[in-house]
């Protein structure tokens, strides 16, 4: 599997983030090919939807205030994410465990990082509609049969550090079921499924770095993945909350 950085420089709000990628691949010298996978950091696809809101044109909730004295967060990063999130666990200063588009994420994915000084960006609208139509567009001015990625950072529980996670896929299968598999002394595997879409993600994220690297986008080629042209929100990537062992251990904990 090779990997290749794109450096697209700024995408600003309104701009065509297909053309944009595009234009960066021909200037690297970079062509596409069928069964290849673009990679997209959902930073630049939120740019792209205009989704960057300005903190001082966010009126702060009570409800707001309260959370942001409790957590050292900004009141109106607070009220963002009161709006945007669907679920509030907790957090540690400067930094709350949410519930949004089915993924545990820090702050709702609203991040000021890589944004204007006084902005933050909200995650993509529409992530499994988003996906689509970006694959749609890079097949139909290219002729290629490509797959997308939409990615943002992540965290494990008890691991330093970002990762890579999925929020979206077109044109592969995002999970490799090894159930009913057999392992190397023949006993049947029972539960494991494969996040082959993660680890792709992971990939991608430590070329594309977390500060002025300005590579949101990864070319993959060769990578072993089961192509389709099925497309993945984060409702088909989620684990039910009944089937995750950290949801399932916290609640019985409480």
């Amino acid at each position: 599997m090779k990997l290749y950085a794109v450096r697209t420089g700024l995408v600003r709000a309104g701009d065509n983030l297909v053309d944009a990628v595009l234009t960066a691949l021909e200037r690297q010298n970079l062509s596409l090919e069928d069964n290849d996978v673009l990679v997209l950091a959902s930073k630049v696809v939120a740019y792209a939807q205009g989704r960057i809101v300005r903190l001082n044109d966010v009126k702060p909730s009570k409800e707001a205030v309260e959370l942001a004295e409790k957590f050292s967060l900004q009141k109106e990063l607070a009220e963002l994410i009161l709006r945007e999130t669907e679920k509030i666990y907790g957090g540690v200063e400067k930094a709350l465990l949410t519930l949004k588009n089915h993924v545990l994420t820090v702050n709702a994915g609203i991040d000021n990082k890589n944004a204007p000084i006084g902005h933050v960006t909200l995650w993509p609208q529409n992530l499994k509609e988003a996906v689509r139509q970006l694959r749609e567009e890079i097949v139909y001015k290219t002729g290629r049969r490509v797959a997308v990625v939409i990615v943002d950072s992540g965290l494990i529980p008890l691991r330093r550090g970002t990762m890579g996670i999925a929020l979206a896929v077109a044109g592969f299968n995002p999970i490799k079921d090894c159930r009913g598999l057999k392992d190397l002394y023949g006993k049947e595997i029972v539960i494991t499924q494969h996040a082959v879409a993660e680890d792709l993600a992971c990939a991608a994220h430590l070329l594309m770095g977390e500060s002025i690297e300005e590579t949101p986008v990864v070319l993959v080629k060769e990578a072993p993945l089961e192509f389709d042209d099925g497309v993945y929100g984060p409702e088909d990537l989620a684990l039910p909350q009944s089937e995750c062992v950290f949801m399932k251990a916290f609640k019985a904990d409480n």
